[in-house]
C-alpha cells in the first residue's frame, strides 16, 4: 500500500515526536499543529478548508492534527470526508493520539497506525522495573509499589507499564490495570499518588 494514500496515525507515549518528525520528512507544514487543547469544530473547518485548497510550492503540504483521543467527537466527524479522499500530491494529513482506543473507530479504519513507545521505554532499568510494578499491582503488593515508585518519574514508569501489558496482552486479569494506567496517562505529569493510584485502584 502506498504509504501516503491513507493518513497516517501515531499512537503511543511517543507519538507526538514522531508525527511532527514524519511531517517535516514528508512534505512542507502548512500550519502549526491543530488540537493541542482538544480539536474543536472550528479547528476541523479549517483543517478541511486547508485540505480543499492546492499547496504553493514544489512539496505537498502536510498537517500535525492531535492528540486525536482527547478530540471531540464532533470534529472528528467533520473531518472523516477528508481524511477518505485526499489528493496525497498535495496534502498528508498526520495524526497522533496516546490511545487510539479513544479515537473514534471511523478515524482508525482510515488511516494507517503505527505505535510510539516514546525513547524512555528503551530504558532496559525503567522496562525492568515496570515488569515488577506490574506484578505488584496485580497481587496487590503495596510495599513492592511503594518501593518501585520511590525515587522514580511516575510517567516513564507508567508508559513503560503500559508497555508491558500490551506485550502481555490484555485479558480480563489485566483490562482494569490498563484502564487505570490509560486515565493516569492523560496527565502531562501524574504524581507519584496518582500513579499509585493506577496501579493499585485506590483513590488518589
Amino acid at each position: 500500500m502506498d504509504p501516503y494514500s491513507s493518513p497516517i496515525l501515531f499512537h503511543g507515549p511517543g507519538a507526538e515526536g514522531a508525527a511532527k518528525a514524519k511531517a517535516s520528512a514528508i512534505g512542507r507544514p502548512l500550519h502549526t499543529p491543530f488540537g493541542a487543547a482538544g480539536l474543536k469544530i472550528a479547528e476541523s473547518r479549517e483543517i478541511v478548508e486547508l485540505m480543499n485548497n492546492a499547496s504553493v510550492g514544489d512539496q505537498p503540504g502536510v498537517l500535525v492534527i492531535g492528540p486525536m483521543d482527547r478530540a471531540t467527537r464532533s470534529s472528528q466527524d467533520v473531518l472523516l470526508k477528508n481524511l477518505e479522499e485526499f489528493d496525497d500530491a498535495i496534502i498528508r494529513p498526520v495524526l497522533w493520539a496516546i490511545d487510539q482506543a479513544d479515537v473514534v473507530s471511523t478515524i482508525r479504519s482510515r488511516c494507517l497506525q503505527q505505535w510510539c513507545p516514546g525513547p524512555d521505554l528503551y530504558d532496559e532499568d525503567t522496562l525492568y522495573q515496570a515488569r515488577g510494578v506490574v506484578d505488584c499491582s496485580l497481587i496487590g503488593d503495596i510495599a513492592g509499589l511503594v518501593e518501585a515508585l520511590k525515587d522514580r518519574e511516575p510517567r516513564p514508569l507508567l508508559e513503560a507499564a503500559a508497555r508491558v501489558l500490551a506485550e502481555r496482552g490484555i485479558d480480563k486479569d489485566t483490562a482494569d490495570l490498563w484502564g487505570r494506567i490509560r486515565e493516569a496517562l492523560r496527565f502531562k505529569l501524574p504524581s507519584a499518588n496518582e500513579a499509585m493510584a493506577a496501579f493499585l485502584g485506590a483513590p488518589t
